[in-house]
């Protein structure tokens, strides 16, 4: 994570001991986060690993990286960091719903890249438990800014259904 920036996960300041790997650097026993191709290149040799694993997927190029293809991998991930290339680019609000609603992922979600203010609600909405936000912004800023909205206009990764269903009864 570079320097400017501060890891919040479950509303709460953490220190950040994850690397994000590139391609051909070597894994020691530092928790690793590597892309989801080496991750499937490399998975029976990862098994093997005794360090804290995580993958990143990314949201940039195209239609982005298909979360489906982590599904067999989620066993030995701690980590799966969704990249949010920039603020337009939603791909990854779809991504954390999947990981948390259809492969019933329990471990750490992680928004990193343009994560911003108007949007932290939704992606703890989605299940997203871990932000890489700007050092500058307080906690106070963050947790306040998950709690701006009191209503939803759809359901989500929580228990919270919608103003629509409120409207229309059970």
């Amino acid at each position: 994570m570079r320097s400017n920036r501060q890891l919040i996960i479950d509303a709460q300041a953490a220190d950040n001991i994850w690397s994000y790997l590139d391609e051909d650097a070597g894994l020691d026993d530092t928790p690793s986060i590597i892309s989801l191709d080496r991750l499937e290149a490399e998975s029976d040799s990862l098994r093997q690993r005794n360090a804290p694993l995580g993958v990143i997927i990314r949201a940039g190029e195209k239609q982005g990286e298909d979360i489906h293809r982590v599904a067999p991998f989620l066993d030995m991930l701690q980590v799966v960091a969704l990249e949010f290339p920039i603020y337009r680019n939603g791909r990854s609000f779809s991504s954390a719903r999947i990981l948390r609603q259809e492969l019933c992922f329990a471990g750490e979600i992680r928004a990193t890249g343009d994560v911003l203010h108007d949007q932290w609600q939704a992606m703890a909405r989605c299940g997203i438990n871990a932000f890489e936000i700007d050092a500058k912004i307080s906690l106070d800023e963050f947790t306040q800014a998950l709690g701006e909205l009191s209503d939803a206009y759809q359901p989500a990764a929580d228990q919270q259904r919608g103003i629509l269903w409120r409207r229309h009864g059970p």
